[in-house]
């Protein structure tokens, strides 16, 4: 049962992150049979990674056609994150003059078992971490207690290309996120709503660029 589990985890980390860099262009069939003589594993677990793909909404279901690549460009992807680039430095910003003790506690939370989940290795437990980090922005919104803000915001944090970022990232990158966290808990807890604006800002900028470089990098490559 371990085996097919770790068969299935790894076969749906591949595919996802040929998916977000585009080496399956939107509209594209992913056909069982192809996907597992590429990547050298049985129909089981690539069928059960197609499926969390479709629950991912990286992937469209159709009945009696397959499974199709959802409708993601490269031009969408840039445009969330230059309007995360707005949003986000400005929710950093009123967290730094409105969040309560708790919700600082709350975000020293997330960011401590996002770092424990990296030990041995980040990638062992990836889907924990991106729901920490989620987590961690979320709260962010939160704690900006401005409700149309967190409702403009939350819907580009909660895209499904965005959440898997860290599908590209090295274990050096993964380290340089979670001290970037730190900076940000930081800035907001010494009330300075500059600094937080522009630590927030830096970490989405740093984002962007591992994402972009990464996706370009993977896109290049041989199919496994």
């Amino acid at each position: 049962m371990a085996t097919m589990s770790n068969a299935t985890d790894s076969t749906y980390a591949s595919i996802r992150r040929a998916i977000m860099a585009g080496r399956y262009p939107p509209g594209t069939q992913l056909k069982e049979e192809h996907l597992a003589e590429t990547m050298g594993v049985s129909r089981t677990p690539v069928r059960a990674a197609l499926q969390r793909l479709v629950g991912d909404q990286l992937l469209r279901s159709e009945n009696h056609r397959g499974v199709f690549v959802a409708e993601w460009t490269g031009r969408d992807i840039q445009d969330v994150f230059e309007l995360r680039l707005l949003l986000e430095p400005h929710a950093a910003g009123l967290a730094a003059v409105r969040a309560n003790e708790r919700q600082i506690e709350g975000l020293r939370a997330h960011t401590d078992r996002m770092e424990a989940y990296t030990r041995p290795s980040f990638r062992d437990n990836l889907q924990e971490i991106q729901e920490e980090n989620h987590a961690f922005h979320n709260l962010i919104l939160e704690a900006a207690a401005s409700p149309r803000l967190k409702s403009i915001a939350a819907s580009l944090t909660d895209m499904p290309m965005i959440i898997g970022t860290f599908y590209f990232y090295s274990e050096a990158d993964m380290q340089h996120s979670i001290q970037h966290h730190r900076e940000v808990i930081a800035a907001i807890e010494s009330r300075d709503r500059t600094f937080a604006q522009e630590v927030m800002s830096v970490h989405l900028r740093v984002t962007h660029r591992i994402f972009m470089q990464n996706r370009r990098n993977w896109v290049q490559q041989p199919e496994e």
